[in-house]
């Protein structure tokens, strides 16, 4: 293990810096906040910053010790301090095996933070500092702990421990997690390769899934999905669906149109998102006779809760965001020709939203990628 002290780190959003004087209050403050430390603090903590401060310039001592790990975690636009990310020794253990523990001010929660922050510290700290093992726990009760480590690649182990917090007047059971240099790399490596990424584009995802005559297409608006099935619609030995056609105003064409009056036919109402897995089933069913290639182009592929459902073949275009969202902004401006400004600009506000949106879709890549059909 090399002591190399904390190095600053940066990632697309974020700036990790060894915490500072400056950062002491503004940290100080977050830690004051009842959601924050309700499930982190296990010492002293005193809502006074005069009687606080001895501490805190305590710990700050320590903090610039090479062997310790303490990191102030800043927006990088705006350089505000949002929390604080340490790996630190644990007692009884070589050095070379560590705990990790996070906190992060409410209204930054929810946005990915905590988890870029981990993965560039996790990066450091088995690549460059080269620890063997982290071994840490979460509050069984604070589900957002704990998702976001299995998130990490943490395995929960047969153990669990009780934890006193400083805020809370029982011990609180936490499960205990492990996460090895290997563990890490293998999932770091396979997520790196298999995610869609903002600004560089991939080869489609493709995966062989059962013998049947279906070919699901997916992707973000933008990515190529109908560009893809072009080459399709001539062949008479295809049924092409669109979810675009079965469920939004325009007229559909033949197929669509069937499928649509059915649906409306059998069901009072239903959901192309939360009712996905009834639309995907019923399209089969319907469809199965046939004897035709059945081929599903929908963005909403990734809401299919039941991969059980899946058939056939699957492509998943994992063509860069910022294509995607230059395609679609040209597509609208081609087909509105006489639009406005604003209407451009309330447009493309509307799809600055598949920047987030993705995420689902890297989501779905994962789940589908690990499972052996």
């Amino acid at each position: 293990m090399k002591m190399l002290g904390s190095k600053t780190l940066e990632t697309k959003r974020l700036i990790l810096h060894k915490t500072e004087e400056k950062d002491l209050k503004e940290l100080w403050s977050i830690l004051c906040i009842d959601e924050v430390n309700k499930y982190y603090l296990t010492t002293k903590l005193n809502y006074d910053w005069e009687k606080e401060v001895k501490w805190q310039y305590k710990k700050l001592e320590n903090a610039s010790n090479s062997d310790v790990f303490t990191w102030t975690i800043e927006l990088k636009d705006t350089n505000e301090v949002i929390g604080q990310i340490s790996v630190q020794a644990r007692e009884n253990e070589p050095e070379n095996i560590r705990d990790i523990g996070w906190f992060l001010e409410p209204t930054h929660h929810k946005k990915g933070y905590a988890y870029e922050a981990a993965v560039e510290v996790l990066k450091y700290m088995f690549l460059e500092v080269e620890i063997e093992k982290i071994i840490t726990s979460s509050a069984i009760i604070n589900p957002s702990s704990w998702s976001l480590m299995e998130r990490l690649g943490f395995e929960k182990v047969d153990k669990t421990i009780m934890i006193k917090y400083t805020f809370v007047e029982e011990e609180v059971e936490n499960q205990v997690y492990e996460l090895d240099k290997n563990m890490f790399l293998k999932e770091l490596f396979r997520k790196e390769k298999l995610y869609i990424q903002e600004d560089i584009d991939k080869d489609p995802y493709m995966r062989h899934i059962s013998d049947d005559l279906v070919l699901n297409i997916t992707g973000e608006s933008g990515s190529g999905k109908s560009t893809l099935t072009k080459q399709y619609k001539e062949d008479e030995n295809c049924i092409i669906i669109d979810t675009d056609q079965v469920f939004g105003k325009h007229e559909p064409d033949k197929y669509n149109k069937e499928l649509k009056e059915y649906l409306n036919s059998k069901y009072e109402t239903i959901d192309l998102i939360k009712d996905f897995d009834i639309f995907y089933k019923e399209t089969l069913d319907y469809f199965k006779n046939t004897n035709k290639l059945i081929i599903i182009d929908s963005a909403q592929l990734r809401y299919l809760k039941d991969l059980s459902l899946l058939k056939g073949d699957l492509i998943v275009l994992r063509t860069c965001i910022n294509t995607c969202y230059e395609r679609c902004i040209n597509r609208f401006k081609e087909n509105n020709k006489d639009a406005s400004y604003d209407e451009i600009a309330a447009f493309s506000s509307r799809k600055k939203g598949m920047y987030s949106w993705y995420h689902n879709l890297n989501k779905f890549l994962d789940r589908v990628d690990i499972i052996d059909y």
